[in-house]
C-alpha cells in the first residue's frame, strides 16, 4: 500500500514539475518573440516594406476602377438602341473616369518616385 501511494505521489510530482517546465518554455518563447517583432518594427525595412504594401493596395484600386469604368454597360440589352443622348452620357462618364483614374495613377507614381533614403540591411 505504501509503495502505491509513494508512487503515486512521484507521478503527481513528475507531472507538476514537467508543466512547470512546459510553462516556463512557453513564457521564455513567448518574450523570444516579442523582442523579435520589436526589432522588426523599429526596422527601415519593415517601414519600406510597409510603405510598398500600401501602394500595392494602391495600384491595386486603380486597376480594379479602370476594368470597372470600362464595363460601364448601358440599361438596355442593345447598344444600338440607344438614343445619341444616352450614349454621349455614356461616353462622356467613361471619358471623365479615365481622366480620374489617370489623375490618381500620376499622382501616385510622383509619390513614389520621391527619392528614399538609402536602406542598410545588416
Amino acid at each position: 500500500m505504501f509503495v502505491t501511494i509513494s508512487a503515486a505521489v512521484v507521478a503527481i510530482c513528475a507531472l507538476v514539475v514537467l508543466r512547470y517546465f512546459a510553462l516556463k518554455t512557453r513564457l521564455t518563447e513567448k518574450s523570444i518573440d516579442e523582442a523579435i517583432n520589436r526589432r522588426l518594427l523599429a526596422s527601415p525595412v519593415m517601414a519600406e516594406l510597409c510603405d510598398l504594401r500600401e501602394v500595392n493596395g494602391v495600384m491595386r484600386n486603380l486597376l480594379i476602377d479602370f476594368v470597372e469604368s470600362e464595363d460601364i454597360k448601358p440599361a438596355t440589352s442593345e447598344p444600338a438602341k440607344l438614343p445619341p443622348d444616352e450614349r454621349k452620357r455614356l461616353i462622356s462618364m467613361r471619358e471623365e473616369r479615365r481622366r480620374e483614374i489617370y489623375a490618381e495613377a500620376l499622382v501616385l507614381l510622383r509619390q513614389t518616385n520621391v527619392p528614399r533614403a538609402k536602406v542598410a540591411v545588416d
